[in-house]
């Protein structure tokens, strides 16, 4: 190739007008045919992905406006659920307060009603006691009565019956 240069074959920088004329009469048929046949073709296609690549992009931005708007309508159930959780936490904390409350006086009335029903029981009790010590004294005294009527003792003998009396009922009583 060097020598085809140097050797008087072929010069790059020497203009040949019927080359030129060829190369150019080349050029415009390969343009022609290429309008003709594939430059619409091409064009349309990039038109086509250009409204394609628009449509997305619109698209894309519809959906990120309706996703900013779903994320604040979450944001603001999600607050609202928070409120109302922390509302029934409340109300929960406040029944169970009156709860408590309820719970308390109903247990102090039933020992105060318990209370009272011991004490009317206690009355009774000592009541029933008292009678039946009474009834007790009242036979023994009869008794001894008795005794000190069927003996008629000296002053000697019924202090001494007096006295076995007394030794007698604090045996009983013990």
């Amino acid at each position: 190739m060097v020598f085809l240069a140097s050797g008087g074959g072929l010069n790059l920088l020497e203009v040949n007008p019927g080359l030129v004329f060829w190369t150019v009469f080349t050029f415009l048929v390969v343009v022609l045919v290429l309008k003709k046949f594939a430059w619409d073709p091409i064009l349309k296609a990039l038109d086509a992905r250009a409204e394609k690549i628009h449509g997305d992009i619109d698209k894309a931005t519809e959906l990120k406006t309706q996703a900013e708007e779903l994320y604040k309508s979450y944001e603001a159930k999600i607050i609202a659920a928070k409120d109302e959780a922390v509302k029934i936490v409340d109300e929960a904390k406040k029944d169970a307060g009156v709860l408590r409350n309820k719970m308390l006086e109903d247990t102090s009335s039933d020992i105060k009603h318990l209370k009272d029903q011991s004490l009317k029981d206690i009355e009774l009790a000592k009541a029933k006691a008292v009678k039946e010590l009474h009834e007790s004294v009242v036979e023994l005294s009869v008794q001894i009565a008795g005794q000190i009527l069927e003996k008629k003792l000296k002053s000697e003998d019924y202090s001494s019956f007096v006295q076995a009396e007394i030794g007698r009922l604090k045996n009983l009583k013990v």
